[in-house]
């Protein structure tokens, strides 16, 4: 763990993609690819004092111009938590993995998240605060917008753009030069052939789309 006098970079989050995160941002940190901070989660309305040895915080005891980084996998989760932290004086980060290839012509925005192997190619373009989870590809001019997520897995060809909050499952293929729309979800193993409209869920070999993704939600609950 950290020194305690230095600054404190949060992860908003500890689920599966929180102590992903962490770990990414620990070993940035052991390259000197990222600045020595001390680790810290944050957690709405959470009994828990820490994870993993590192503590759990609530939002309103965190330092303002601190770094955050967003560490869920819901597009409209990740919107709404960095609009909450930003609100509350925090600045998003972006956490990359040492062992992720970022092309020095590709643009990566404010707090985006690039898991380990992953390979984000020429003149491509990571969106303010999206997700590209373990060992994706993202190829050349591609675009993931504002609040995407990329699962691990996924090979996006060249000239894809996936639009804001949009979310690719694991181990998807989009075909080159398509657009996947705002707020849709592509299924897990799907394979991508032609335009997806937004705010639908596809699924399949074409992939076709199922339903509207009315309520925009990825992760849902499967009884209480």
């Amino acid at each position: 763990m950290s020194e305690p006098g230095l600054p404190t970079w949060y992860i908003y989050g500890a689920g599966g993609l929180g102590v992903e995160t962490l770990e990414i941002c620990l070993s940035a940190m052991a390259a000197g690819q990222a600045p020595q901070c001390r680790l810290s989660f944050i957690v709405d309305g959470s009994e828990q004092t820490e994870v993993l040895g590192y503590p759990v915080v609530g939002l309103e005891a965190c330092k303002p111009g601190s770094p955050v980084t967003i560490a869920v996998g819901e597009p409209a989760a990740r919107a709404k938590l960095a609009a909450r932290a930003t609100a509350a004086g925090l600045r998003l980060a972006s956490a990359i993995a040492p062992s992720a290839v970022v092309s020095p012509s590709a643009t990566v925005e404010e707090g985006v998240i690039i898991a380990p192997l992953c390979s984000v190619q020429a003149r491509a373009f990571i969106g303010r605060n999206a997700a590209v989870n373990t060992m994706a590809i993202v190829g050349h001019d591609v675009r993931v917008e504002e609040d995407g997520v990329i699962s691990s897995m996924v090979n996006l060809g060249g000239a894809v753009t996936v639009a804001a909050r949009a979310y690719v499952g694991m181990g998807a293929l989009i075909r080159e030069n398509l657009s996947i729309g705002a707020d849709s979800i592509v299924s897990m193993g799907s394979i991508v052939h032609r335009e997806v409209p937004e705010a639908v869920i596809v699924m399949g070999d074409p992939a076709r789309v199922i339903r509207r993704n009315e309520d925009k939600t990825v992760f849902r609950k499967t009884g209480d």
